[in-house]
């Protein structure tokens, strides 16, 4: 019995920080994005949603722009 105990614990110490998420968006539509965060501190959620967002739109216009490269695949087109 101790034993559980003590496993119980220690996953409760163990677990994640950020237990809770959101996912904004579609996979088919301009792609989603999952945010992990804390319900309890919503303007700490905000600000991660906020750089979320942010960082999806930078990964869009690099994907149109053609300035992402991605190594191990051979020489990129045109190259």
């Amino acid at each position: 019995m101790a034993d559980e105990q003590l496993i119980t614990i220690r996953k409760i110490m163990e677990s994640p920080l950020y237990q809770d998420s959101i996912e904004i968006g579609t996979p088919g539509k301009g792609g989603a994005i999952k945010v992990y965060g804390d319900f309890g501190n919503p303007e700490d959620f905000k600000k991660r949603i906020t750089d979320a967002v942010r960082l999806r739109k930078a990964a869009v216009e690099m994907m149109e722009g053609g300035r992402i490269i991605l190594t191990g695949y051979g020489e990129p087109p045109g190259a």
